[in-house]
């Protein structure tokens, strides 16, 4: 059956019956088909990318060459064959990315993710500050029952919490995503969407959750189909897409074992193939025989669209605290009494609501149901997103390219080339002598004749035939080599070097270094040439950042009762998974993905210094950690912590070489109190010795003292007598001196009167 128009979506939940659910698969897989320009040429231009990149040759191509006359001819000295340029190019940029880190942070954007960080802050300086009393109390010889440990000011904690501060959810959703990407492989995964992305110029991801765990698929660009607006990039943001797939019974039944009865997968056994040329379009499509798939292989069509859901809000106040409360209700909720009584108000809005379904065979529905985790916004409940994601390189305003559809002139060109330059080395003969067949010697076969011209160089002949006239002089040589071979190989080169420059992987970027380039220009020319693919890798960038967001919220519904596991880490360390049910599901996460291109860069010249950093004294175990990280962040971690132990290390050193100093200050101090001790010893062994040798000679010491004395006393007798002496000497001299005086004055006097007496 079949729809030509899309039924109603703004319908509630009750009349949304059987009935509509299969039109509205109907109709979108119907949309699609009509959708597809000039029926399948659009999925057989995309395979025809493919064959390129793998170098399958359509004569078709090359008609105008092969056949410039109308008629193809056969056995000629050339064939056209492949030399691929193309691949090269999209092989070196699959390995580029390949070594690109993917780097990714995972935050909360919670309301209360502030509070919180405010609130573990304060929680933090009151333990600093309570370690801080109980030390002042330890130290005034009270008994706190707590052991004195060392802190740091408020202020310094302050900023220390600023600079390591993470949210818990935050590192339980990191280890979430470090889970499943090592659970489904998604790194291995994503550089198959990528080598899409190269070849088709489109990638397109299916996310999802199978058997209480998110998987992660890679969906082929031939089989999806989508419709968005045209200001929009991502096709999970788009109106609906539909995933066809071909493929057997045994598959249907592995996949949707719980939705058939007995009737449909008996039924699979005999496919109806609504779609008369399903199975043709698979088998052209991969070079098969279209009879081998007639019965075999069975349509599948996975449809998602947004339809309409009414929600309502129910303002009431709480009678216990007084407050207004706003709550989201369901389609088909009927207010109670109670509610009624208390002033309670509804208000219904629609929104937007995801939608799937599987059609199977074109006959069998299954699987209708709006999805079960709708990827809403607590800011807006009408955003909602496709399972299905993906995006385009270049189709703003026009047909969108890849990077293979622009090399397929080049591709054409250079092959045309070689083809003419095959031709024109096979019409070249080199220089041709040219001899008269009669100047052969009689008697001598041309065989003989050719052995000697090869072996001595000497065309031995016979001018005296009989009966044949020789001239001597006929003889000539005919240049049959071709001038244009060089001139072929010369436009190969200018082919080659216009892909490279449209490419942007120009020859030194693939390592072909001339060997008079110096080492700066050539670094200049790789630099240039990343410029131009950084485009590619900056679009596939955003696409993984999408995904992993994506992984992240519908691992909600997959932990809906929490999760235990372990995993392993990509430096071969072991971690432990260990996710809160419902701490989890009221998490609103945000992946970041850092810019790929510069991470690889810094991780270079990081790298660069490994040497200078040992030499400095870095451990040689943290450079080999740093060798095995994948993105900058983790080194600088590591390199943090190398410093840190260094820290630790010098200050351990200072501190014993400080406890050394004190121990030999002690040691000295020690010693000398020692030798004091000793001499304090001697001298008191000295006394005792005198004392004793004093006890034995108490006697003759008696003596010897008042022997002593009386020698003093009469020395003393001899001394003032002696002063006594001299004091009488004294006094005589100076009477008689005075004596003197007076006769020499009473002289003067008498001389003095006899002189007047005359």
């Amino acid at each position: 059956m079949g729809y030509n128009k899309i039924p109603r979506q703004k319908l509630s939940l009750s009349k949304k019956n059987k009935l509509w659910k299969e039109q509205c698969v109907e109709s979108f897989i119907e949309l699609s088909n009509n959708g597809r320009s000039s029926g399948s040429s659009h999925r057989d231009d995309m395979q025809q990318l493919y064959d390129y990149y793998n170098g399958v040759i359509d004569e078709a191509d090359y008609r105008y060459v092969l056949q410039p006359y109308g008629k193809s001819r056969k056995n000629f000295p050339s064939q056209m064959r492949n030399y691929p340029i193309i691949k090269p190019i999209i092989d070196l940029l699959l390995g580029e990315k390949s070594k690109r880190p993917l780097n990714f942070t995972v935050t909360v954007q919670n309301a209360d993710s502030v509070s919180v960080k405010e609130e573990a802050k304060k929680e933090l300086i009151y333990k600093n500050l309570e370690q801080q009393f109980v030390n002042e109390m330890n130290t005034r010889g009270m008994n706190t029952g707590m052991e004195s440990q060392e802190v740091q000011m408020p202020e310094h904690i302050a900023e220390q919490f600023e600079v390591s501060y993470v949210d818990n959810r935050a590192i339980k959703g990191q280890n979430a995503i470090n889970y499943i990407m090592q659970q489904e492989e998604v790194y291995d995964k994503l550089q198959k969407a990528w080598f899409h992305f190269l070849v088709a110029g489109e990638a397109y991801t299916q996310r999802g959750v199978r058997n209480n765990e998110p998987f992660f698929e890679i969906l082929n660009p031939l089989d999806v189909d989508y419709d968005l607006d045209p200001d929009l990039e991502f096709v999970e943001d788009g109106d609906w897409a539909t995933v066809r797939k071909f493929v057997h019974a045994s598959s249907v039944i592995d996949t949707y074992y719980e939705y058939l009865n007995e009737d449909q997968v008996l039924a699979l056994e005999e496919p109806a193939h609504s779609e008369s040329d399903s199975y043709y379009l698979y088998a052209s499509s991969h070079h098969k025989d279209p009879n081998s798939y007639r019965n075999r292989l069975i349509e599948v069509v996975n449809v998602y669209w947004k339809s309409r859901k009414r929600i309502g809000f129910l303002t009431f106040t709480n009678p216990e605290t007084g407050t207004i409360e706003e709550q989201i209700i369901e389609d088909g909720f009927r207010m109670p009494q109670e509610l009624k009584e208390i002033g309670a108000t509804l208000k219904w809005n629609w929104v937007n609501e995801v939608w799937e379904g599987t059609r199977i065979d074109g006959r069998m529905y299954v699987k209708i149901h709006p999805c079960v985790n709708q990827r809403n916004s607590l800011d807006n409940n009408s955003t909602c997103k496709l399972p299905i994601n993906g995006r385009k390189y270049s189709n703003i305003n026009s047909t969108n390219v890849s990077l293979v559809k622009l090399g397929i002139p080049y591709q054409l060109n250079y092959n045309i080339y070689k083809y003419r330059l095959e031709l024109a080395i096979s019409k070249s003969k080199d220089m041709i002598a040219q001899f008269d067949i009669n100047m052969i010697p009689k008697k001598w076969d041309m065989d003989k004749f050719m052995y000697f011209v090869e072996g001595t160089g000497i065309a031995w002949v016979d001018y005296n035939k009989e009966g044949i006239q020789l001239n001597p002089q006929h003889q000539t040589v005919m240049d049959l080599s071709i001038k244009t071979i060089e001139q072929y190989i010369v436009l190969l080169d200018s082919i080659m070097q216009e892909w490279e420059k449209l490419s942007g992987v120009n020859r030194q970027r693939q390592g072909q270094v001339g060997s008079y380039e110096g080492k700066g220009t050539s670094q200049q020319a790789i630099v240039q040439s990343s410029h131009i693919t950084e485009d590619l890798f900056r679009k596939f960038n955003r696409l993984e950042q999408r995904d992993l967001q994506a992984m992240l919220d519908y691992s909600k519904e997959a932990w809906l009762t929490g999760k235990k596991s372990m995993y392993v880490m990509p430096d071969g360390t072991t971690d432990f998974l260990d996710i809160n049910s419902m701490e989890h599901m009221e998490s609103e996460y945000g992946v970041f993905l850092s810019d790929s291109g510069k991470d690889q860069d810094k991780l270079q010249q990081i790298k660069q210094l490994s040497q200078s950093m040992v030499q400095n004294g870095v451990p040689a175990s943290t450079i080999a950690e740093m060798f095995d990280a994948e993105n900058f962040s983790q080194i600088k971690l590591k390199i943090k912590s190398a410093e840190k132990s260094m820290q630790e290390l010098q200050q351990q050193q200072q501190q014993a070489q400080q406890e050394a100093q004190q121990m030999q200050l002690q040691q000295a101090q020690e010693q000398m109190e020692r030798d004091d001790e000793n001499k304090e010893k001697d001298r008191e062994v000295q006394i005792k010795v005198a004392m004793i040798h004093a006890n034995d000679n108490d006697t003759n010491a008696q003596l010897n003292l008042e022997k002593g004395m009386r020698e003093l006393d009469l020395k003393e007798k001899d001394l003032a007598l002696r002063e006594r002496q001299s004091n009488e000497n004294e006094r005589s001299n100076r009477s008689g001196e005075a004596i003197k005086r007076k006769d020499s004055e009473n002289k003067v006097k008498i001389s003095k009167s006899k002189s007047k007496g005359k």
